[in-house]
Formats: C-alpha cells, structure tokens, sequence
C-alpha cells in the first residue's frame, strides 16, 4: 500500500477496496463474455494466431495507431488473397497487446497481436503466417498459427493467457458478423436448494448426471467454489452434440451454464 492510501480515511480505504472488487468483477465479466463469444462463433477447426514484431519493425512505444493500423492492413491483405483466390472471407477476434512505458521512463512489453481466426475452406495456416508482412512483402516478424483447442479449458487459458499482463494496454476488435452469445433468462424454480446441493457434491463428477439433465450436449467440465460470503457457485461447462444440416455440413456448437446457490 502506498503512504497516500496509508494516510487515507477509513471511508476512502472502503471505497477504493469496493472499486478495485468491482474492476476484478468487470475484468472476470469481460473474460467470461469473451469466451463466450469464442464459443458461439468459433470451432476446433479454426484458428489461434499470435503475430510478434521483430526489432525492425517493432512501432515506438506509445504509437497504438501504427499497431492498429498495421492489424488492419494485414486483414485487408488476407480479404484480398481471399477474394484473389475465391476463398470466403474470415470472421475473427483480436487482441492486441501495446508496449506501456512508465513515469520512470521504462518500458515494458513488446507490441503484439493475438487473434482467433476462422478456417474457410481453402484458407491455411501458411497462408495466415505468410501474409504478416509489410508493404515491401518484408516479414514483420514472427507470426504463428495453430489450430483451435476446445477441450481442458484450453480457450478459457487463451484468454486469461491474453490478459495476464495487467502493466499493459491492450485492445479487442472483431469482425462484422459474430454472432453474440445468447444468455437464456434464469430459471430459479428448475433447481431446489436441495438438488443444487447435491449437484455441486454428489454429482460433480458424474458425467451421465449432467448429460442426462441436459440432452444433446456433452459435458466438459464442472467447476465449483465457496465464496467469501459463504455462497456456493458451480459453473457447468458442456458442449453441444455433433450435428449436421444440409446446408453447412458437420457443426459443433456449445454451451455454457451456471449456477448460483
């Protein structure tokens, strides 16, 4: 704690531990909903980019619109290799991390971009790494592509991966035509006290319990917890069920649930 917040009045100590409660809810919020929007769009046959500068072309410290500018103009050299070649253009989602530079005059950080990138058909990941590049077609620096994972909470550790760094700035951007995540209204009454008990306990584990209460999906995970106000919350994690319809072949879609007792 710093001599100022030493100093500081009771009530001033109060509020600034509800606001530094109320960013790490925001910022747990925002994670969650990025998640989410991962899983509602995205597949294991898409994919996870992460896109470096090397030191020639790394942008100065500070300088957000030149890194933004140059994930723009590498999106729209993909739309044309794309359009070139008939492939359908991605939808994606992005990050990109800013090199921070403190009132001592260090530095830290390094800009980079990380990003989920739909697979169309005919779009590879050579393809993806190739075109990080400037407009001499110089390589900008390393760029890896790999495919989407799904399973063990690998998109959830790709977000929290993505956010680690808190000394640093970062920006999300996305594509049109993400489909938002949909959040079906509470139903308080499916769930006695009793069977939400058990559900947390008994059931944890079980995976034909969780299979059974929710019929064409399969189970991922559960997660459960205590909080400090001695509340129990049990996060469900499943995911949807093979299918195929005649227009887009095999999908695999998902769904997360909570619970809150």
């Amino acid at each position: 704690m710093s001599a100022k917040k030493h100093r500081a009045s009771r009530r001033a100590k109060r509020k600034e531990a509800t606001s530094l409660a109320m960013q790490t809810y925001n910022d747990n919020r925002a994670k969650r909903y990025c998640v989410q929007l991962v899983n509602a769009n995205f597949t294991e046959q898409d994919y996870a980019l992460t896109a470096t500068y090397d030191d020639d072309h790394l942008p100065a410290p500070g300088d957000t619109e030149r890194v933004d500018r140059d994930w723009t103009a590498y999106m729209r050299r993909v739309y044309r290799w794309c359009d070139k070649h008939g492939v359908e253009r991605p939808l994606w989602l992005m990050a990109t991390e800013y090199t921070t530079t403190d009132e001592t005059g260090a530095t830290y950080g390094r800009h980079h971009h990380h990003a989920i990138i739909q697979h169309t058909d005919g779009l590879s990941r050579d393809t993806l790494e190739e075109l990080w590049r400037d407009t001499a077609g110089k390589t900008m620096g390393l760029c890896r592509c790999e495919r989407l994972h799904f399973d063990h909470g690998s998109v959830e550790g790709l977000v929290q991966y993505i956010n680690k760094n808190k000394r640093c700035a970062r920006r999300w951007r996305q594509s049109r035509g993400l489909e938002k995540p949909k959040t079906p209204p509470p139903n308080d009454s499916k769930w006695s006290r009793k069977k939400l008990e058990e559900a947390s306990t008994l059931y944890i584990d079980d995976r034909e319990f969780w299979e059974r209460k929710y019929p064409g999906y399969t189970l991922n995970r559960v997660e459960t917890k205590v909080s400090n106000t001695g509340h129990r919350h049990t996060l469900v994690i499943l995911r949807r069920a093979e299918f195929k319809t005649a227009a887009d072949g095999a999908y695999r879609g998902r769904k997360n649930g909570r619970m809150n007792r």
